[in-house]
């Protein structure tokens, strides 16, 4: 059959029960539901080290003082390598820009997440209107979270190839965040070297949706003591024995 030229898009995967949601709405929800259990929330308290004795962490040093512990978990995002470098572990974690950014508001018209491979973007609309445009992480190793040129001539060279009517349209604002990338492309979830410390590191450009039961299983493991059969191919030493689990297929946008 005579398609009239060729065609681009040879096929694709529809995930029916996929979705986005507002992520800081999350965090609040999150933050606001361990308020009220009894969490405390110490906000612009910056760790700076970790008293360690033996194979202990007796307490974590914070720009607002010393806080004894009996048990630390370590899930700080981008800067998991270097907080788990102050307690004397070193992960097998390198970090990465990811970069984004959105459209002045437009009517509803989307109502899905379009991610194209091969061009390593990805659409979204957002409540307010915006479309939320990114793609693949930066190719090099940086802290930095500045917003390049490059980037925002790919990203935008992406979305008008898969929908052309946005070539008009003007961009409203780009941002940068940091990335921890682990050579599999799978999170480090359980025990690490030292006996009381514990990690939740290596998510990546992922990660989202699996906050639920990843600190569900996390608090298990820490009420216990010890790592559930679920969470053990995710150990630390997988490194060391090659047990590697590769996950670089699972997201669309080839980070």
């Amino acid at each position: 059959m005579d398609y009239g030229g060729p065609l681009e898009i040879l096929g694709g995967l529809w995930h029916a029960d996929g979705g986005t949601a507002r992520h800081d709405a999350v965090a609040w929800g999150y933050a606001a539901q361990a308020s009220r259990r009894g969490v405390e929330i110490h906000q612009r308290t910056e760790v700076q080290g970790f008293d360690v004795v033996g194979d202990r962490v007796q307490a974590v040093k914070t720009n607002r003082g010393r806080v004894a512990c009996g048990q630390v978990l370590i899930a700080t995002g981008g800067m998991n390598y270097d907080v788990a470098l102050m307690a004397g572990v070193e992960l097998p974690i390198r970090c990465y820009p990811l970069q984004a950014m959105v459209t002045q508001p437009l009517k509803p018209w989307l109502n899905t997440l379009v991610s194209s491979v091969s061009m390593h973007t990805y659409l979204v609309q957002s409540s307010r209107g915006e479309v939320v445009i990114g793609g693949g992480s930066d190719p090099y190793q940086l802290y930095s979270t500045r917003s390049t040129l490059d980037m925002k001539e790919h990203l935008a060279e992406g979305a008008v190839h898969l929908f052309p009517f946005l070539q008009g349209v003007r961009l409203l604002r780009q941002w940068a965040g940091i990335t921890d990338m682990t050579p599999d492309y799978s999170p480090i979830m359980g025990a690490s070297p030292l006996a009381n410390l514990w990690l939740d590191c290596g998510w990546g450009t992922w990660g989202f949706k699996a906050t639920p039961v990843a600190g569900k299983r996390m608090a298990q493991t820490i009420a216990d003591g010890r790592v559930p059969d679920i969470l053990k191919p995710f150990a630390l030493e997988r490194f060391e024995t090659f047990r590697l689990l590769n996950e670089m297929g699972a997201t669309a946008a080839s980070h």
